[in-house]
């Protein structure tokens, strides 16, 4: 007995503080006249500087955990934009490789050379043969030579290619578009990383808000429990209403185990793609997309707008190109080189102790005409291969017209459904705040119980939970929404963009030789 009353007795402090009424419009007139009577320009100045501080601070807080400067941390920090960055500026490199088909090629030739022969010499004087035929011949032998060759020499060769039958001209221009399809590439990676910072912060913010709806739902049900347990030994319940009431303990705290778990794992995320730690303070951002676009709006948006479709049907450009790469007409191709050389050499025999020296000079000016006439298929092949891969790429461009149109349309059904769902939430926790406060209220008159105001909280407290799980959904779907028509950009979003300009980068590079 002595317990059930200290229970009641706390229960009903707390709730008439709950529902304490606040201070007349009279008295509240008061005491603002009174405020504004005592008012110093000493203390007005002292309150606006204050009040300046304060606002400067809040100012930082809001900006260091708002979803836009974890976006604008995202385009300089993240790895996976960091990584595209440089693997585009490799392929600017593949323009000065093909464009230097039509640049001259100078090269600078310079020669040592130092030979030594030696070998043995065989030699027959006749005039020192003996007078006797029969005799042995006088006067012949075999002698070791050796001779001494150097030879050095230094030009420079120029040679220009005049006409390939506009194959590089085609292999050129096949470049250009396949760099701007990387562009439009890397637009498409940073707008995913931005989708999935966006997604996260929304998600961040949902776990923060369950787990403390969780925590005040699970006091809710221990003291539903306490209750239960307190009736159930007064004879005023049954062990059922006590085991169903230690079984809603046990799935709130699963949930709040879950809902912490899920939190670290989203902390984590969120460190990986901004490049720091999640702030304490978290501002909810304004709403992501504008619902008045229709579907069949964002698919025409898309069309024009979708980084990925860009990026094919710049691909579908270049592998056209590629068509023009072969020369299956075998037109002929003109080339035209010059030579100047410079030479000396010097030759030495040992045993005559002879020696030749000698210098030349000379310029070569050749103009090469050559007309394939047979090459064995391959240039023929070669044009079918590009055939078929630009028929390949024209239908890959459609295929993916055709899914970002099933994600569109899958993702409109989803943020309607999931706008249904928060609006439905809402309600929810709105009826259950009037039924709670009708619960406290005939419970000040005796007609309801505790347990029936507990009941009533968690109710509410599990309305907010569901509020929460619906507003979250409602975001993420608004961010796949708007990558989706191509609009997650920095421009679009009002962010700083990263200091990297490909088109700068690519300006700066194809100059280069």
């Amino acid at each position: 007995m002595l317990y059930r009353k200290i229970l009641l007795v706390m229960c009903a402090g707390s709730l008439i503080a709950m529902s304490e009424p606040s201070n007349s419009p009279a008295n509240d007139d008061k005491e603002v006249r009174a405020k504004q009577n005592n008012k110093t320009p000493e203390t007005e100045t002292q309150k606006a500087l204050e009040k300046a501080k304060t606002e400067d601070f809040e100012r930082k807080v809001t900006v260091r955990g708002s979803l836009f400067e974890a976006l604008e941390s995202a385009l300089i920090k993240n790895k996976e934009i960091l990584s595209a960055q440089n693997e585009l500026m490799a392929a600017h490199e593949t323009h000065v490789m093909n464009s230097s088909a039509f640049r001259p090629k100078v090269s600078l030739n310079a020669k040592y050379q130092y030979d030594v022969k030696k070998g043995l010499s065989r030699y027959d004087a006749p005039e020192r043969r003996s007078q006797n035929a029969a005799g042995p011949i006088v006067g012949s032998g075999t002698i070791k030579q050796r001779y001494d060759d150097r030879v050095r020499s230094y030009g420079v060769g120029i040679s220009q290619n005049l006409f390939h039958g506009f194959s590089d001209m085609a292999a050129l221009q096949e470049t250009d578009l396949e760099i701007k399809a990387r562009w439009y590439s890397y637009e498409a990676k940073k707008q995913e990383i931005l989708r999935n910072v966006a997604i996260v912060y929304f998600a961040l913010l949902a776990k923060r808000d369950e787990i403390n709806h969780l925590k005040s739902l699970l006091e809710a049900r221990q003291n539903s429990k306490e209750v239960a347990d307190w009736m159930y030994k007064t004879g005023a319940v049954k062990y059922l209403d006590v085991s169903q009431a230690i079984a809603s303990v046990s799935e709130t705290e699963s949930k709040l185990a879950k809902a912490a778990a899920e939190y670290i794992s989203y902390c984590a995320q969120f460190e990986e793609l901004t490049g720091y730690k999640v702030p304490q303070v978290l501002t909810m951002p304004e709403k992501m997309f504008d619902e008045n676009i229709t579907e069949k709006q964002a698919i025409e948006i898309a069309k024009n707008n979708n980084p990925q479709i860009i990026a094919a049907s710049q691909a579908l450009l270049a592998a056209k190109a590629a068509v023009k790469k072969p020369n299956p007409e075998f037109v002929p191709s003109v080339d035209l080189s010059y030579s100047y050389d410079h030479s000396y050499n010097s030759s030495d025999n040992t045993r005559n102790h002879q020696g030749d020296k000698y210098r030349e000079k000379g310029s070569t000016l050749a103009l090469q005409v050559t007309v394939p006439l047979y090459d064995g298929g391959t240039a023929r092949a070669e044009k079918r291969k590009y055939i078929d891969l630009a028929t390949k790429t024209a239908v890959d461009k459609e295929k993916l017209i055709d899914d970002v149109k099933t994600q569109i349309t899958a993702v409109w059904a989803s943020m309607a459904a999931a706008k249904q769902s928060l609006l439905s939430a809402k309600k929810a926790v709105e009826a259950r705040q009037i039924a709670l406060h009708d619960a406290e209220e005939e419970y000040k008159s005796g007609v309801k119980i505790i347990k029936d105001v507990l009941d009533a909280q968690e109710q509410l407290f599990e309305a907010k939970y569901m509020e929460t799980r619906a507003e979250n959904d409602y975001f993420s779907s608004q961010c796949r929404a708007r990558a989706l028509i191509g609009q997650m950009t920095p421009q679009n979003l009002k962010i700083k963009d990263s200091p990297f300009s490909y088109k700068k980068h690519f300006s700066k590079t194809r100059n280069k030789f």
